[in-house]
């Protein structure tokens, strides 16, 4: 019961094992409300490290259940689980959502897509006390970067100082809205990673990032400055926006071709409702008499 701080990193679990910590962690809720209403003083769970641990999506439903239960978090890191963007929607929306006191969250390494981007952007504004939110290397997708920018810019986490987003295909339309929410709604931000995306790394907004970091250090830092906690990362493996722009009109383009054959598969199946209709009866039998 007195369980506030676990933290298991790299022990092969797989989503099975994975089940049974998670359970685990919701039969220990249980145990600590029985203590609290028999009078006792039980401390919350705090932390959850489970790292490189293979959970995979086979886990989420059990992890997020668990999350749901133990709403006084503050630290969670699952970075590098094989948790795809099915697991990580449902681990957000149906468990870290009720964490309304998370300090940090680290999912790193995982796979959201546009999927997972929605999801994070549904939730984040209702962690008000965030400080660091890691989702680096998690293919958040050039239209998922929008969004979680724009989730940041809504207001709600006026205590993030680290974002982390290395490595996610976020385009220029990205990286500008990151700089916009950083300038007018995310005051304590004092680091941005942005390595391994797509775009120049002389665009406008970077310059912008790099002054208001530099800013708010000199305001901000005190006289013990940790230059590693301030401004940008190195921007050294960024990727041309061109080449990705070309992968989407491709991508968007299969994907229509798909829609469209699915459509007409199900036009196909779908059973054609009678008409008494003088014309279409009088078209069907010309059709008839008509040789191929």
């Amino acid at each position: 019961m007195p369980l506030q701080h676990l933290i298991l990193n790299n022990n092969g679990l797989g989503p099975h094992a994975g089940i049974l910590i998670a359970d685990a962690l919701s039969a220990l809720h249980e145990k600590k409300e029985a203590a609290r209403k028999a009078g006792k003083e039980v401390p919350d769970l705090e932390t959850v490290i489970c790292g490189r641990n293979r959970l995979e999506n086979g886990s989420m439903t059990a992890w997020a259940k668990a999350y749901s239960l133990h709403t006084n978090l503050k630290e969670v890191k699952m970075v590098q689980n094989g948790i795809r963007q099915e697991g990580i929607s449902h681990l957000l929306t149906d468990g870290l959502r009720h964490a309304k006191g998370i300090k940090v969250l680290d999912l790193q390494d995982n796979t959201f897509t546009i999927l997972g981007a929605n999801a994070l952007a549904k939730v984040v504004p209702g962690w008000t006390e965030i400080q660091e939110l890691g989702v680096g290397d998690s293919l958040l997708s050039a239209k998922g970067g929008v969004v979680v920018a724009n989730a940041l810019a809504k207001g709600g986490n006026k205590k993030l100082e680290i974002l982390r987003l290395q490595y996610n295909d976020i385009t220029t339309k990205g990286l500008e809205a990151f700089a916009k929410a950083a300038k007018e709604a995310l005051p304590a931000l004092k680091k941005i990673e942005l390595n391994g995306n797509k775009f120049s790394e002389d665009h406008q907004s970077i310059m912008e990032l790099k002054e208001l970091l530099e800013e708010r250090k000199e305001k901000l830092a005190g006289d013990i400055v940790m230059e590693d906690e301030w401004g940008l990362d190195s921007l050294s493996d960024l990727e041309d926006e061109s080449e990705e722009e070309e992968e989407e009109e491709e991508e968007e383009a299969e994907e229509l071709r798909q829609r469209l054959l699915e459509e007409a598969e199900e036009a196909q199946e779908e059973p054609v409702a009678q008409k008494e209709d003088k014309d279409v009866d009088e078209l069907a039998a010309e059709l008839k008499k008509t040789e191929i």
